[in-house]
């Protein structure tokens, strides 16, 4: 590794594990604490920008073109059709205040803030703005456009940038993405982006919404998302949430993958997301050698995927508390939890539910769990409904050719209906069918309900862990009044194939190319809260992924659930520049 290579990574990891300890970014202020007195104001039009002089005077105006090269306050408002604001190349202590602004622009980024900058970005209290570019605003489809800064907001390589305010704010990307965050480097600095307060909506229907290269803490606020490829991308760390508080309210409406980072952290939050792929993901293709992990410590995912895994990890996956419902309609080789590592489970209530098994998983659970259905290890998932196909023996070996059922383990030989008896954490392997809009109930043997949902698909595959769960005790799935299956709660392993390889089966939908638009969005989309799809069709349908539970919920304040977040954040850096866009916009230089 060359050396200056070598410097960009030590300087990333010491800053991920900064943000690791302190669970937030080193912010320089927090947009909370901005003071408007003796800002210096800014009023755009289509004609120009009108400019009234506060204590700060470090700035340049051209035509519709806002340059900023000095710190201080700076409150801007009224619409214009094609404007920009640029933060110069290494400005620091900059409070850019949105106070009724509605800005497109034709060909760039309407809010630019350059290299080595340090910005708070401020939706002002009551205010309404919105920003958006044009589709030149991409220099991939737009190669001549020397302009091109390839997001609404654009954030560049070691810039530290909040987003925040108590106002509302609405991104209209249609160049590429939302909002860019860029990287650190040994040149350029630390690179960061925090989202606090703030009413977010982003519509992206070319590419990410938000996609940062280094980290991104999404701490507290309103995010409403769509999007053709990710919601929320970071090529290295990915905090939603804090430990102790409520969290970001997050509801990705449309996606191709939901949140995606190398080390996904969520700590708090309220999180709803429907996808075509993973609905979480733990990657970064252009990363070798990396431990990457998802940790879950607290706050509540209700996640529903049309044809990928609901959570994937390309390494280890570990839930420790909040609550977690997640679906996939996915009938083959994609699974609700997927890791090509372990699957830990030590608190919070855990219900993950999909059309089958896929490869299977490596689940080590402290916490009492119940598998009910096809499992999937090692063998081939069943088709809801279909009660006489039988399943691969735990030997891995297949049943004779005469049609015979192979015998159980135990020597007891199974029923008539084609099911095998339940082991412990096993439920019925072949019969647990649930179709798309049923509700459904997990009862313990006494009938007290443990958790209540709506499936938004078809299902024949649930895993169920609860701290109201009691190991070695029945527990029983019901699809409105009727029995689908039963299983006895355990602790322990369970050992099957890896699930990230793909298979013969039905694949997910192709990542839509830039500029490409996503797959069709069911038209049974469902909502959050607690509305629920209606369907009972056996096709596959999306719809709200709901449900409740009683007693515990085993939220974050466990204090052995910080601890797997933190100690896997620790390998984090910043430093890729393999990021999907050059960034070499014209502005750089300013």
């Amino acid at each position: 590794m060359k050396k200056a290579k070598f410097a960009s990574a030590l300087l990333a990891a010491v800053a991920s594990l900064a943000l690791v300890v302190v669970g937030m970014p080193m912010a320089f202020a927090t947009a909370a604490s901005y003071d408007t007195a003796g800002a210096t104001r800014f009023v755009f039009s289509d004609s120009g920008i009108d400019a009234t002089d506060g204590n700060y005077t470090g700035y340049k105006v051209k035509g519709t073109a806002l340059t900023i090269n000095e710190a201080g306050t700076y409150t801007v408002s009224g619409s214009c059709a094609d404007g920009s604001i640029t933060v110069k190349k290494g400005t620091t202590g900059v409070t850019l205040v949105l106070d009724g602004l509605t800005l497109t622009s034709a060909d760039t980024a309407p809010i630019a803030c350059n290299k080595s900058t340090e910005v708070t970005i401020v939706a002002a209290d009551g205010s309404v703005n919105a920003l958006a570019d044009a589709a030149a605003n991409n220099d991939d489809n737009y190669p001549d456009n020397e302009n091109a800064e390839n997001a609404v907001i654009k954030c560049k390589d070691g810039s530290k940038v909040t987003l925040g305010g108590t106002g509302t704010l609405t991104v209209t990307a249609n160049g590429k993405n939302g909002i860019k965050s860029g990287v650190t480097t040994d040149t350029e600095g630390e690179a960061w982006m925090t989202i606090e307060d703030l009413t977010l909506t982003i519509s992206a229907p070319v590419n990410d919404g938000i996609n940062a290269e280094a980290t991104l803490s999404v701490r507290s606020g309103q995010l409403t998302i769509d999007a053709a490829d990710d919601a929320i991308h970071s090529d290295y760390t990915l905090n939603i949430g804090e430990t102790g508080t409520t969290g970001p309210t997050i509801a990705i409406n449309s996606c191709y993958e939901g949140l995606e980072a190398a080390t996904l952290n969520v700590f708090s939050g309220d999180i709803t997301i429907q996808a075509t792929d993973d609905c979480l993901n733990a990657a970064n293709s252009d990363l070798t050698d990396f431990e990457f992990t998802m940790n879950i410590s607290g706050g509540s995912i209700h996640a529903y995927t049309t044809a990928g895994d609901g959570f994937d990890s390309n390494g280890d996956l570990t839930i420790s508390g909040g609550t977690v419902v997640v679906w996939s309609a996915n009938t083959a080789d994609n699974q609700p939890l997927d890791a090509d590592g372990t699957i830990t489970i030590s608190g919070g209530t855990v219900l993950a539910a999909g059309g089958s098994g896929g490869m299977g998983m490596n689940l080590n659970a402290t916490q009492p769990y119940v598998i009910i259905g096809n499992t999937g290890m090692g063998g081939q998932p069943g088709q809801p409904g279909q009660s006489g196909e039988q399943p691969t023996p735990p030997s891995g070996q297949q049943p004779e050719q005469s049609g015979e059922q192979p015998t159980p383990p135990s020597g007891q030989q199974p029923s008539q209906s084609g099911e095998q008896p339940s082991q412990p954490g096993q439920g019925t392997q072949t019969n647990a069918s649930v179709t798309a809009g049923s509700t459904i109930h997990i009862q313990d043997a006494d009938g007290n309900t443990l958790y209540t949902g709506t499936a938004p698909c078809n299902a024949s595959y649930f895993v169920f862990s609860s701290p109201e769960l009691t190991s070695g005790s029945s527990y029983t799935l019901y699809a409105a009044d009727t029995s689908v299956g039963s299983a006895t709660a355990q602790t322990g392993t369970t050992s099957g194939q890896p699930g990230g390889q793909p298979g013969s089966g039905e694949q997910p939908p192709v990542k839509p190319d830039d500029g490409e638009q996503p797959p069709a969005k069911p038209d049974d989309t469902g909502s959050t809260g607690t509305t629920s799809s209606t369907s009972s069709s056996s096709t596959s349908t999306s719809g709200s992924t709901t449900g409740s539970t009683t007693g515990s919920t085993g939220s974050s304040d466990s204090s052995s659930t910080t601890a797997s977040s933190s100690d896997s954040s620790t390998s984090s850096t910043g430093t890729t520049t393999t990021s999907e866009d050059a960034d070499t916009a014209a502005t750089d230089s300013t």
